[in-house]
């Protein structure tokens, strides 16, 4: 027979159930911040006088790909950024939708040439099934706080920023490491559904890894190529210039230039994080008033990593000053480029690339435009095509520099019309973000690879404060 509990028995009973009660409630609000990955509210974060800002161009002994934290002091930013926003490949890439402008899109002070873009995202986005979220500038620095709230660094440097157009390059990287999805300009447009992009159609993606044939570099190890046809890749850039010409460098910043008006992203991807740190130490370094600073926490065997003076042409102009510091007033397009846009970008790119196949031995290159079909000679068609206009015609510099050298060339990227994957990066032809520039073999909007229209109105970014 049952005893019955008696009034001081029920009273501690009852104690009891609540404080287990009050013991599951904090463990579910661990679990929850700790399943959300943010270590902010249990680790206290450094001081920025005691976080060291390594280099981001003298990487050869780090794998870039494979970086772990050893522990929780966190000393060096890329280790704060990687404890912050872990990468994890294996899931998708998050269906969101990210663009940003001076004003909320009800204001009346909105653009009316642009609202009609704005549309057309929003509508994709419905009926695609994808979150939409337009983050105007009244919204930023509260925004930020709350997703890089413990890495003060990242935030010191984006206060600090002379120009608005470098915070709105830096804004759209900080926006995809920490949420991921999809990064494009207010002078944008999509042309083709959103789940029908080659990056996360499945079938796409799967009859594209099962149909090229892997294109072999020093050390590559098929045998541990592990089979993954339908993970989605971590990161998608396009190409947006690939001038062939003798006087490109005097209209772009790089041979082979990505484009970083769209971009799509897995949370966390190594590149990104790399280029946040590279931006963010560029920016203390460089910037007058938080230099003192910085000058106690870069490496100082490489301190010219840090100075946006010695980025590309620049660097090797004798009459420039190299010391200057920056400011709103002696900022140029040169700065701008090299610093946060499309030049730094493209090297945070191929810098990345090249750490892949020099570390690891099983990564996939994937590329259909210099590799046909298994069922033709890769030697034989290059030997047709050396007078032709397809990226074939370099296909004996590329092979020897990834068998002698372990290098991926720009030659790699050059005029292709297909989709090439790295590892986990997906990269489009010029076509798929920037169809009817009427140069470079970019074709129409009704390429099967135009993915968005670019307007291409730069002005916009001086209308609307971000120049």
């Amino acid at each position: 027979m049952i005893k019955p509990l008696n009034k001081s028995e029920f009273r501690l009973d009852k104690r009891t159930k609540q404080i287990f009660f009050g013991i599951l409630l904090l463990y579910s609000l661990v679990a929850f911040h700790l399943s959300n990955k943010k270590y902010a509210k249990f680790i206290t974060a450094p001081e920025i006088s005691n976080v060291a800002l390594p280099t981001t161009s003298h990487v050869e002994q780090l794998n870039l790909k494979e970086l772990r934290v050893k522990d929780r002091k966190l000393k060096d930013l890329r280790e704060q950024l990687v404890m912050a926003f872990p990468y994890e490949p294996e899931k998708p890439i998050p269906r969101r939708i990210w663009q940003t402008w001076k004003v909320k899109e009800d204001s009346l002070d909105f653009p009316a040439s642009f609202r009609s873009y704005q549309r057309d995202w929003t509508e994709a986005a419905t009926l695609q099934g994808f979150e939409y979220m337009l983050v105007p500038d009244d919204n930023i620095e509260a925004f930020l706080q709350n997703l890089y709230g413990e890495l003060p660094l990242v935030l010191k440097a984006f206060k600090e920023m002379p120009k608005n157009i470098l915070k709105a390059d830096f804004l759209r990287y900080l926006l995809l490491y920490a949420r991921g999805g999809i990064y494009s300009d207010m002078d944008t447009f999509p042309l083709k559904p959103l789940n029908k992009w080659p990056s996360v159609d499945r079938e796409k993606l799967k009859t594209f890894k099962e149909t090229r044939k892997p294109v072999p570099y020093k050390g590559f190890k098929s045998e541990e190529v592990v089979a993954q046809n339908e993970r989605e890749p971590g990161l998608v850039i396009g190409i947006e210039a690939d001038p062939d010409r003798t006087d490109w460098s005097d209209w772009f910043a790089r041979r082979i230039q990505f484009c970083q008006w769209t971009i799509q992203s897995k949370p966390g991807h190594p590149v990104l994080r790399e280029l946040i740190l590279n931006i963010t130490a560029t920016t203390l370094y460089s910037v007058s008033s938080v230099k003192k600073t910085a000058e106690e926490l870069i490496d100082k065997t490489h301190k010219n990593d840090y100075n946006v003076n010695y980025r590309d042409k620049r660097a090797r102009d004798s009459h420039y000053d190299h010391d200057e510091t920056k400011t709103d007033k002696n900022v140029d397009g040169s700065d701008i480029m090299n610093w946060t846009g499309p030049g730094i970008f493209s090297d945070m790119v191929m810098q990345y690339l090249n750490n892949l196949i020099q570390n690891n031995n099983d990564v996939l290159l994937l590329n259909g435009n210099i590799y046909t079909p298994t069922t033709v000679d890769p030697a034989e068609a290059a030997a047709q095509d050396e007078n032709g206009v397809s990226t074939k015609k370099f296909y004996r510099k590329i092979i020897e520099s990834l068998l002698v050298n372990r290098h991926i060339p720009w030659e790699f990227f050059t005029l292709i019309t297909e989709p090439i994957t790295v590892d986990d990066l997906m990269i489009l032809p010029i076509t798929s973000f920037s169809p009817d520039v009427g140069q470079m073999n970019a074709k129409g909007m009704d390429d099967e690879m135009a993915l968005v229209k670019h307007q291409f109105e730069g002005s916009w970014k001086g209308d609307a404060g971000h120049d």
